[in-house]
C-alpha cells in the first residue's frame, strides 16, 4: 500500500525511493520544500530539506549532505523582521541558519515532533534582528567547547504555540491597507459554469473575457492562460504566486479571486468584474489628468504596492493597464504575472515588468528590489499628469539610456495637434518635486525606501487621509459612466472586437506528466491563512522540439 503523502511535502518526495533509502523505516516525511542554508560566511546556499518525525535532513538537490536529530535540538531562533531561523544544537553537533517564507510550517512540525520525543515545549526565541548569523554556534566554537551556544537569553523567550495559534500576524500589514472584504471561498466550479460574453483585455499568455456566471447571473472577468505556454516561457512560479495574490490578499485597492479552476489545456482565474475599465482607457480619451485626480489614484496606488512590500512581494509591473476602476471610482490593482517574493535582502537580475515603466536597476540588470516599484510610481504619476511617460521613445536602446542617464523635463502646454492650439499643464511644484525624489536613479536614495510612511509626509499628500482613504471613506473625484445595456462601455474596442473561440494548445500539454506540474495550483479547503507560497520549482523539462 502507498503512503500517504503529507499536504506539506512540497517537493513529492515521499515517493521518491533514492532519497527515502536515505532515512529509517520508521520514518514518516512529513515537509519537503527548497531553502536557503546560510554558511559559516552568511553565504546563502540553496538546498532542499526534509522533515521526518524524527529528524530534519539537508539535501543538495537529492543527495543527502546531513542528519540534524530532533532531540539534539535546544532551541530555534527567529527573527521578527524578517524570514530567517537558526536551529541550535546540543552536543558536538553545530548550529543551522536557514531563511524560508514557510518558517511557520517548518517550526510548527518540528515543535510537534519534539514534544512527542522529548517530552516537554521546544524552546522559541524572538529577535528584532534582521540578520540572525551572530546568533549561530559555529563548528569550530563547537570543537574548542562543547557546551558554547550563541543561544539567545530567556528574556527572549516566546510561547511556541502563541507564535504558531496566536492571532498576531504573519507579517506587520500597514493598516492603512488592511479591507473588510469577505476571504476566498473555494466553491468548484467548471467551464460550463459560464457563459462568455465579450473578450475585454489581453496579457502576455493569456485572454480576459467578461462572463455571467449561470448559477446566479452575476458577472465576472475570467483570465485565461494557456498551459503550454505557462511551461515554454517558464511561468508557472509567476501564475501561481497570482494566484495566491488574488485569493488572499486582503486590501481594498486589490483585485480579489472569486473562483478558480484549471483544466488539462488551461488555468482559469475568475475575478469580480470592474465595470470602470482601466486607467489606460480613461487616460487616452482625456490625454491627462488633473492633479487632485491624480493625488487621489495614485494614493490608493501607494496603499496597494505597500500592501504587497509588506507581503515581501514586489509587484513589477505598474502602469495605468493594470489599475482598473471600479463603480464608485476607486482602483483596484491587477495582474500579478510579474510579481516576485523577495526576501528583505535578496536582489531578482531578471528583466520584468514593461520597457516605459522599468527602473535603471532593473534594465541594467545590476539586480533590483521592491525599490524598482516606486520608480514605476513616480513614472505612473508623470503620466497621468501629463499624458505620456517622460523618458518614452520609439527607440527602445534610446529610452533605456534616458532611464539610466536623461534627465526629466517638465513641460509647461500640451499640443493638441491643431493650429496654434496648446493647452497648459497646471502641474504643481509639489507634484514635480515627489517625481523627482521618485525618479531618483539610485534605490537607495529613492524615495519609498522607508515604505508608505515616508511617501504620506510629502506635501503632494497633503489634505490625504490615508486611514480614511483605505476604507474608502472619501468620496471619489470620479465615477464611470456604467452602461447597463453594455457592461463593455468602458473598454478598449482593440479587445471587445477579438475572438471569444479559445486558441488550440499544443498536443504534448495534455499529457499527464506534464500537468502533474500544475497539482500545486489545486486549493485545499483548511488554506486559511495568508500566506503567498514560494513555488515549487518545476520538475518537468519543455520538449525542445516545442520550445
Amino acid at each position: 500500500m502507498d503512503e500517504k503523502t503529507s499536504e506539506y511535502d512540497f517537493l513529492n518526495l515521499s515517493k521518491n525511493y533514492s532519497v527515502k533509502s536515505n532515512i529509517t523505516r520508521d520514518e514518516e516525511i512529513q515537509f519537503s520544500d527548497k531553502i536557503y542554508k546560510y554558511n559559516k560566511y552568511s553565504w546563502k546556499q540553496e538546498r532542499n530539506i526534509i522533515i521526518t518525525n524524527k529528524a530534519i535532513y539537508n539535501l543538495k538537490k537529492l543527495t543527502l549532505k546531513r542528519r540534524i536529530d530532533l532531540k539534539i535540538l535546544i532551541g530555534i531562533t527567529i527573527s521578527k523582521n524578517s524570514e530567517e531561523f537558526v536551529l541550535h544544537c546540543s552536543q558536538i553537533d553545530y548550529d543551522y541558519h536557514y531563511t524560508s517564507p514557510r518558517r511557520k510550517i517548518i517550526i510548527e512540525i518540528i515543535a510537534k515532533n519534539y514534544e512527542i520525543i522529548v517530552q516537554e515545549e521546544l524552546k522559541l526565541y524572538e529577535l528584532t534582528d534582521k540578520y540572525l548569523n551572530e546568533y549561530v554556534t559555529l563548528k569550530d566554537e563547537k570543537e574548542k567547547q562543547i557546551s558554547y551556544t550563541r543561544m539567545p537569553k530567556n528574556e527572549k523567550r516566546i510561547n511556541v504555540k502563541d507564535y504558531l495559534f496566536g492571532n498576531q500576524s504573519k507579517t506587520d500589514i500597514n493598516k492603512n491597507s488592511i479591507s473588510s472584504k469577505p476571504k476566498f471561498k473555494n466553491i468548484k466550479v467548471n467551464y460550463n459554469d459560464f457563459e462568455i460574453i465579450k473578450i475585454i483585455g489581453r496579457g502576455f499568455i493569456g485572454k480576459v473575457s467578461l462572463v455571467k456566471y449561470k448559477k446566479d447571473g452575476k458577472y465576472y472577468a475570467m483570465k485565461m492562460m494557456r498551459k503550454d505556454q505557462i511551461i515554454s516561457q517558464n511561468l508557472h512560479d509567476n501564475i501561481l504566486l497570482e494566484k495566491n495574490i488574488l485569493m488572499e490578499a486582503q486590501c481594498e485597492f486589490i483585485l480579489s479571486l472569486s473562483f478558480f479552476f484549471q483544466t488539462n489545456e488551461r488555468i482559469y482565474l475568475i475575478t469580480p468584474f470592474i465595470p470602470g475599465g482601466d486607467l489606460y482607457h480613461k487616460l487616452k480619451s482625456e490625454l491627462f489628468f488633473k492633479e487632485d485626480l491624480v493625488r487621489f489614484y495614485s494614493a490608493q496606488i501607494a496603499i496597494a504596492i505597500q500592501y504587497l512590500h509588506d507581503l515581501g512581494i514586489a509587484y513589477r509591473d505598474l502602469k495605468p493597464e493594470n489599475i482598473l476602476l471600479d463603480e464608485d471610482g476607486y482602483i483596484k490593482l491587477c495582474d500579478f504575472g510579474a510579481s516576485i517574493k523577495l526576501h528583505v535582502t535578496e536582489k531578482d537580475s531578471n528583466f520584468a515588468g514593461s520597457p516605459e515603466y522599468a527602473s535603471p536597476e532593473i534594465i541594467t540588470y545590476q539586480g533590483h528590489t521592491s525599490m524598482s516599484d516606486w520608480w514605476s510610481f513616480g513614472i505612473l504619476i508623470y503620466e497621468m499628469l501629463y499624458g505620456y511617460t517622460p523618458f518614452y521613445n520609439m527607440d527602445k536602446d534610446r529610452m533605456f539610456d534616458l532611464i539610466i542617464s536623461g534627465s526629466i523635463s517638465f513641460p509647461k502646454y500640451f499640443d493638441k495637434g491643431d493650429e496654434n492650439e496648446e493647452i497648459e499643464y497646471k502641474v504643481s511644484e509639489e507634484a514635480k518635486n515627489l517625481i523627482i525624489k521618485l525618479l531618483e536613479k539610485d534605490p537607495g536614495t529613492r524615495l519609498g525606501k522607508e515604505g508608505l510612511e515616508e511617501i504620506k509626509k510629502h506635501q503632494f499628500f497633503y489634505g490625504i487621509n490615508f486611514d480614511d482613504l483605505g476604507k474608502k471613506k472619501i468620496k471619489a473625484l470620479f465615477k464611470p459612466d456604467i452602461n447597463k445595456n453594455d457592461l463593455t462601455n468602458n473598454f478598449d474596442e482593440e479587445y471587445l472586437n477579438l475572438d471569444i473561440k479559445e486558441s488550440p494548445v499544443e498536443n504534448w500539454i495534455k499529457d499527464e506528466e506534464y500537468n502533474q506540474v500544475f497539482n500545486n495550483f489545486e486549493i485545499k479547503e483548511e488554506d486559511d491563512d495568508f500566506e503567498v507560497l514560494d513555488p515549487v520549482e518545476m520538475v518537468m523539462s519543455t520538449p525542445k522540439e516545442k520550445i
